[in-house]
């Protein structure tokens, strides 16, 4: 009754994305310290100052999280990927990025899924295009600008060559366009060090005590299992739906579908990659699982089923957040 009442009432769900939102923010915004992210590479400075100016964090970070939500929505929606259009996208990426409290922050991942986000609308823009090197380069620029805040998303440089041969011709060069979009921002901070800083192979060195302090274990508490156990039922019907209806699209959908499963194909690596592999991390895996979600609850025949599913996902997220 309660995604029934959510598809059929948009406003309704975009009040209750809007408010979860809000809520869990302003709640730990009274709550507990800001961690500093040790997966960062460049401009720690920044970081280390922002995780000590616990409010400007907050409102930086929901700012963006809402800024992101409804620009990855739109994205969807105009591109009527959807059976029908819905908030459900902007719904479901609130949610999930603030299921744990460690998300609950403004941080360099967090930063990095944004710049994904143009990344991927450029790209899918250039779709039967006669030429389109201004739209992958940006798209190049904007992966680059992301690993710049994020280092393990420099494997998101093949996500954009399997991007450009999925939604192009084989063009030698927008290949070169997207290459040197996705150099021009990591060269330029390097050089800069190099050249008014006089840091230029700080970058490497951190790239090196990156890699030597790499978690080779994960543990959970048991709220955390709770909420891990639903997403993995939640994402393996999702994505058995997701896989089934793909074919049921016109050719540019089938496309972004696909797109959508590279994407967090690359997501899963980089959590792979990276060093500290927390909550944090995972935040990029929430962009792609927040459109599969949203087609399955819109699309799903078995009502009681998605009823139960969705009740415990908002059960488990609020155990993993106030326990």
């Amino acid at each position: 009754m309660f995604i029934r009442i959510l598809k059929s009432n948009p406003i309704l769900l975009l009040v209750l994305t809007v408010f979860i939102g809000v809520s869990v923010w302003l709640w730990f915004l009274f709550k507990g310290q800001i961690n500093f992210s040790r997966d960062t590479v460049f401009f720690d400075v920044f970081w280390i100052w922002l995780s000590k100016t616990k409010i400007f964090s907050i409102v930086l970070g929901i700012g963006l999280l809402f800024v992101e939500a409804f620009v990855w929505n739109s994205f969807i929606n105009r591109n009527t990927l959807l059976k029908q259009s819905s908030y459900f996208p902007a719904f479901f990426l609130v949610l999930l990025s603030s299921c744990r409290s460690s998300l609950i922050s403004f941080y360099p991942a967090l930063l990095a899924s944004f710049f994904l986000v143009l990344s991927l609308r450029r790209i899918t823009s250039s779709y039967k295009k006669e030429s389109a090197l201004s739209n992958v380069f940006d798209a190049g620029l904007f992966i680059g600008i992301a690993t710049l805040f994020y280092p393990p998303l420099v494997v998101y440089i093949l996500f954009l060559w399997i991007a450009i041969l999925t939604m192009r011709s084989l063009i030698w060069r927008e290949w070169v366009a997207a290459m040197i979009g996705f150099i021009l921002p990591l060269g330029f901070t390097i050089t800069s060090g190099y050249l008014f800083f006089n840091n230029g192979a700080v970058w490497y060195n951190k790239i090196i005590s990156l890699g030597a302090n790499y978690r080779k274990h994960w543990s959970f508490t048991w709220e955390e299992w709770l909420l891990l156990i639903t997403v993995v039922g939640i994402s393996i019907a999702s994505t058995w739906l997701f896989v089934n209806k793909m074919a049921d699209n016109v050719v540019k959908a089938q496309k972004v579908w696909a797109l959508m499963v590279w994407f967090g194909l690359f997501a899963f690596i980089s959590i792979v990659i990276s060093p500290q592999r927390d909550a944090r991390s995972m935040i990029i895996l929430v962009l792609p699982a927040s459109f599969i979600f949203s087609n399955y609850f819109l699309k799903v025949k078995s009502a009681i089923w998605s009823e139960v599913l969705f009740l415990c996902l908002l059960v488990t997220v609020g155990l993993s957040l106030f326990f």
